[in-house]
């Protein structure tokens, strides 16, 4: 079919576009970068704990969300850093090569990044609210199914409509524009649903967390420190993705949008990519950044700061002796001087009367006190043990 003007070659280009895609492109390269970087991080760190794990444990859930987060943002920001090759040759050339891998990695990367957005939503709220995760095969099923939408999404298009359905749409290309019905129905139809659901599934998050925190069965301290995040996730998404799906659907209805609102919008959801590599390396860092498998916690317990000391999984006091002669802490994870492992090489610790173990796992204190005599290392420590186990 013939191009209209809007959809041609555009050969030189104009100013706002010379000017414009420099910080889309740039945004675009940061978000590559960063996302690719901790891509290759978590794909090292998924194969070593793999070789080195004695027994082959399902992998933690929400990691290997982020982990195909990450893929999806990968393929959004080669979208946007294609747009180096426009600025090289000061020219957007339609029927190229470049042009339709472009319009194919827009496609691809922001209806997957949406879609992993919102399974990320769906499984922060069964975990906190229902604490419930999915069966391990039922989850990778779920992972294959969300893949096979996208991509089936972004290949309808081109199967029907051949060599014309990439082309320019204003500052970059994608979706030919005599095709509005594909562009909402194969496209930004999904991104609305998925926006919308993560904000309704946060929200719903933010008040049962509101709620639980009223009553004495959650501590108010996990509750200060992920309710914020609960605002932080749909904000940043929203943010960077709204503007550009709405000047497309302004677009689709008739109305006149410039280029250089497109090149701001673009600049913004080219950020998608860097900034999730921030928000879920410092809020979930103890997942993202452990050195250990991390087990697979689904609750609050996986919500962190960098840098903010322990995560909120259980802790556990250790107070031995008469007024307390000696005192162990320790967590799920170590950290520091608290590490359990730094418990071997004592030999010669002796135990004498009430030992009293305390655990706190975000749901309330619990406490066990049991006489014990005297014993050496090995011994004293394998009762209390089989003790404690039985809280």
């Amino acid at each position: 079919m013939a191009l209209d003007a809007a959809s041609r070659s555009l050969s030189p280009l104009p100013a706002v576009l010379s000017h414009g895609l420099i910080p889309v492109s740039t945004f675009g390269l940061l978000s590559f970068i960063s996302s690719t970087s901790l891509f290759l991080w978590l794909t090292f760190r998924l194969i070593s704990w793999r070789r080195k794990s004695a027994v082959k444990g399902p992998i933690n859930q929400f990691l290997f969300l982020i982990y195909n987060l990450l893929f999806a943002d990968i393929q959004q920001a080669i979208a946007f850093v294609l747009n180096i090759h426009a600025l090289r040759h000061n020219a957007i050339e339609v029927g190229s090569s470049m042009c339709f891998a472009q319009g194919w990695f827009v496609s691809t990367g922001d209806l997957a990044s949406s879609v992993f957005i919102c399974a990320i939503a769906v499984h922060t709220f069964f975990g906190v609210v229902k604490d419930y995760r999915l069966p391990t095969v039922a989850f990778y099923c779920c992972i294959a199914g969300l893949w096979t939408f996208v991509y089936v999404m972004a290949l309808i298009g081109p199967l029907v409509h051949r060599y014309d359905f990439y082309v320019r749409a204003s500052a970059w290309c994608w979706i030919n524009d005599a095709y509005q019905n594909e562009r909402l129905w194969l496209h930004y139809f999904w991104i609305f649903v998925c926006m919308f659901s993560s904000v309704l599934i946060y929200a719903t998050i933010f008040i049962y967390l509101r709620a639980r925190s009223r009553g004495e069965d959650m501590s108010s301290q996990m509750i200060h420190h992920a309710t914020p995040l609960m605002i932080l996730y749909p904000v940043i998404y929203i943010i960077c993705t709204a503007p550009l799906a709405i000047g497309r659907i302004a677009a689709l209805a008739g109305n006149e949008v410039s280029l250089a609102y497109f090149c701001v919008a673009g600049s913004m959801i080219a950020c998608n990519g860097w900034l999730d590599v921030l928000l879920y390396a410092t809020t979930r860092a103890d997942i993202v950044f452990t050195a250990y498998p991390p087990s697979d916690d689904i609750g609050l317990e996986t919500f962190a700061f960098m840098g903010k000391g322990h995560t909120f999984g259980t802790v556990t006091t250790v107070e031995a002796g008469p007024g307390g002669a000696s005192r162990l802490g320790g967590g799920r994870r170590s950290q520091g001087g608290d590490s359990v492992e730094n418990l071997y090489g004592l030999d010669k610790i002796k135990v004498k009367g009430e030992v009293t173990i305390s655990v706190d796992d975000g749901r309330g204190m619990r406490q066990r006190t049991a006489e014990h005599s005297t014993a050496e290392t090995e011994n004293s420590w394998d009762l209390p043990s089989r003790k404690s186990s039985q809280t």
